[in-house]
């Protein structure tokens, strides 16, 4: 009896399922550790992911709607070049972010600015609530696609079941895009999940640093640093950029030289300055 392999080898479902587990467990785990290390309270953590919420899903995407639009010449000049595509991105990922960032901190976490610990705490949250919705949510969701395209056995089965012509295309694009995806995407977005994570506590720090010290234009240090790191994902998106080890091993020693410049700002802070 003959055996057929699925469409989508059970290495590539094993790596879907890890990684949409991963952007899950490891924010949890890193409240839990550093709250009872540090003895603070969990609040940052929820104004943190609350605001990636506001400022990054909700108010971001307003201004994509108009310079994304392309109705008007500045938007279709955005769209057709893709070196201002990308700069575009990444200053809209680190003006909304981090202006977000600088505003909670302002105002509703005024009350925790006091110790500098909750300044991670915060960046736990708002890159937490970030891997769980780009990383946890979408490679579940393709997980379970995965899984029902196996079972249906060949992509115009599934694809059969759309309620028109242009839902089955679209679906058919998407099926094809899962089993052209390798087993080491899966797992290399899980590493880019995590290098964003640790790159969101760096950059809240940053952002805290500003508020305590009142040196408000310090701001523009994280919104350039945060619009780099974007800009560079962009590439990758709009085909500058095809070597897709080569951008997260960029974005793996970005990250380090960020966390690493964070620590010094961090230990840099008196006790009296917080």
């Amino acid at each position: 009896m003959t055996t057929i392999a699925p469409l989508i080898p059970q290495t590539s479902l094993l790596a879907m399922g890890f990684t949409g587990v991963l952007c899950i467990a490891v924010p949890i785990v890193l409240l839990i550790v550093f709250k009872n290390r540090f003895q603070v309270k969990a609040a940052p953590f929820f104004f943190g992911a609350i605001t990636f919420v506001i400022f990054a899903l909700v108010l971001e995407s307003f201004a994509h709607e108009y310079f994304l639009s392309g109705t008007t010449a500045l938007s279709q000049a955005i769209l057709n070049n893709p070196f201002l595509y990308a700069i575009y991105g990444g200053l809209a990922a680190g003006i909304f972010e981090e202006f977000g960032r600088f505003l909670c901190m302002m105002t509703v976490m005024k009350r925790f600015i006091y110790r500098r610990e909750n300044s991670i705490i915060y960046g736990i949250g708002h890159g937490g609530i970030e891997a769980v919705i780009l990383g946890s949510f979408s490679m579940l969701q393709n997980l379970m696609i995965a899984i029902a395209l196996n079972d249906y056995g060949s992509v115009e089965a599934y694809a059969g079941q759309a309620s028109s012509p242009e839902a089955a295309a679209s679906v058919t694009s998407l099926l094809n895009t899962l089993i052209d995806t390798p087993t080491s995407s899966y797992i290399l977005s899980g590493v880019e999940r995590m290098a964003a994570l640790v790159l969101q506590i760096a950059l809240s720090v940053l952002v805290y640093k500003a508020v305590v010290r009142k040196k408000y234009a310090y701001i523009l240090v994280p919104i350039a640093l945060h619009a780099l790191i974007d800009v560079i994902a962009v590439f990758y998106q709009t085909g500058l950029v095809t070597n897709l080890l080569l951008l997260e091993a960029i974005v793996v020693i970005y990250t380090i030289a960020v966390s690493i410049f964070a620590y010094r700002q961090y230990q840099s802070l008196r006790y009296e300055e917080y």
